[in-house]
C-alpha cells in the first residue's frame, strides 16, 4: 500500500542543509570550500540578519597571473557566493535563488588584499518575495565592485540572479 504525502520544501534539504542557513557558520565553511580556499577568497564578514557581508580576496603566487595580478577566475569566484546565499536566507526556504547569468569587467590590475561588499537590505528582499509570490518567478540584477586597499577599482560584476518559488513535491512513502 502506497500513500501519497506533501513534502514541506524546507524539509527535503539535508541536516548540513539546514545547518548552513546560519551567517556564522556560512561564513566558515564557504571560507574552507577548496576552489575559493585555493584561490583565496574568504568572506571576512556577514552580518546576523544577511544584509551585508564583505568578502575579500588576497593574491598569492599562485592565484596570480602571469603579471602579477589577481586571476581573472579568482576575481569572478569572489563575486558569485555571497549575494546569491544572502538573497536565499533572507527570502526563505520556500523560495529557489541561482544565478542566471554574469559579466564581470576589469579595470585595474588587483594586488595584495582586494575586497568587494555585498549588501540587501529586508525592504530589497521584500520587495523580491513579492514580486516573486505575484509573477512566480523573477531575476533580481546585482552589481557588484571589488577594490584595491586604495580604494580604486579592480572589477565590476553584474549577476542576474533568478528567484523562483519551490515547487511543491509530492512522494511515495
Amino acid at each position: 500500500m502506497t500513500t501519497s504525502k506533501t513534502v514541506h520544501p524546507g524539509r527535503r534539504k539535508t541536516p548540513f542543509h539546514r545547518w548552513l542557513f546560519r551567517p556564522g557558520r556560512f561564513r566558515v565553511l564557504v571560507s574552507l570550500y577548496p576552489p575559493l580556499l585555493g584561490a583565496g577568497v574568504r568572506v571576512s564578514r556577514i552580518s546576523d540578519d544577511w544584509t551585508s557581508g564583505v568578502v575579500s580576496l588576497r593574491v598569492y603566487p599562485w592565484t596570480a597571473n602571469l603579471h602579477g595580478a589577481a586571476f581573472g577566475g579568482a576575481l569572478f569566484s569572489a563575486t558569485d557566493i555571497l549575494y546569491g546565499m544572502m538573497l536565499a536566507a533572507q527570502l526563505g526556504r520556500r523560495f529557489e535563488v541561482w544565478t542566471k547569468a554574469a559579466h564581470i569587467e576589469f579595470h585595474a590590475p588587483g594586488r595584495g588584499r582586494l575586497r568587494l561588499d555585498v549588501t540587501l537590505t529586508h525592504d530589497e528582499a521584500q520587495t523580491i518575495r513579492e514580486q516573486t509570490e505575484r509573477d512566480g518567478s523573477s531575476d533580481v540584477i546585482h552589481h557588484v565592485a571589488i577594490v584595491d586597499g586604495a580604494g580604486t577599482v579592480v572589477a565590476e560584476a553584474t549577476h542576474t540572479m533568478r528567484v523562483r518559488v519551490r515547487a511543491e513535491r509530492s512522494t511515495d512513502a
